[in-house]
């Protein structure tokens, strides 16, 4: 990470995007628009690696990880999947839907990922395509005003102060939607309140062969919850 003076600081950069939140839609669209020739800065509260939930991807992201041209990192560190487990208390049998048998046909597979490997992967390729990261730094404020920038206001842990000048502004900060958090644009669904508890664990059994990396899916009367496992060994669940 760069250090600034408090001069810098407090004078806007312009920059063509700027992108909040360095996750897989902040890596991706940067990656994408800094390969085209933007001046892309990346800002995010986070350092990488680090840990997230949101391991179980999906076949048609295989086509778009070969755009961004990481599709081999993601095979190194990621165990194929090649369908998905359903069962539940109710029934004796299970059901594996594998994605061959899908009315598209064209990915048969796709990938379980630890997230902080697939996160890093994603921000590293956007480095590499030329897009400028400042992690650590949390967005604070956005000032979307009449002339074509916009004001964006972040701050870091020693409580400096950065401010960039962008014609255009992406949130991808996922959950946290920052935009639609600062408008007022955010409500809680009162009819739709639910709770996940997550954690990883060693010595899970696990199918081998060719199901060996699937997803397991069970729904029983309070919900549902899911297996998912890693190349090393480590279940998600």
């Amino acid at each position: 990470m760069k250090s600034f003076t408090a001069q810098q600081a407090n004078s806007p950069q312009r920059c063509d995007v700027l992108v909040i939140g360095a996750g897989p839609a902040g890596s991706a669209i940067s990656a994408l628009l800094a390969d085209k020739g933007w001046n892309v800065e990346v800002v995010d509260k986070d350092t990488h690696p680090r840990f997230h939930i949101g391991e179980s991807l999906l076949p048609h992201s295989l086509p778009f990880l070969e755009r961004l041209g990481v599709l081999q990192d993601v095979d190194k560190i990621g165990i194929r999947k090649y369908g998905v487990e359903l069962l539940s208390p109710q029934h004796t049998n299970t059901t594996t839907l594998y994605f061959s048998q899908a009315l598209d046909q064209s990915f048969p597979h796709a990938y379980q990922v630890r997230r902080s490997e697939f996160d890093q992967i994603l921000l590293r390729n956007a480095v590499e395509k030329g897009a400028t990261v400042h992690e650590g730094w949390r967005v604070t404020k956005v000032e979307l005003r009449d002339k074509d920038t916009s004001l964006v206001t972040a701050t870091d842990n020693r409580n400096m102060t950065r401010r960039w000048e962008a014609s255009f502004v992406v949130d991808a900060t996922g959950r946290d939607s920052f935009l639609s958090s600062q408008f007022g644009g955010k409500q809680r669904d009162q009819h739709h309140n639910s709770v996940a508890i997550f954690s990883h664990f060693e010595g899970v059994r696990r199918h081998t062969g060719l199901d060996e990396g699937n997803i397991s899916l069970c729904w029983f009367d309070h919900g549902w919850f899911w297996l998912i496992p890693f190349k090393d060994g480590v279940t998600s669940v």
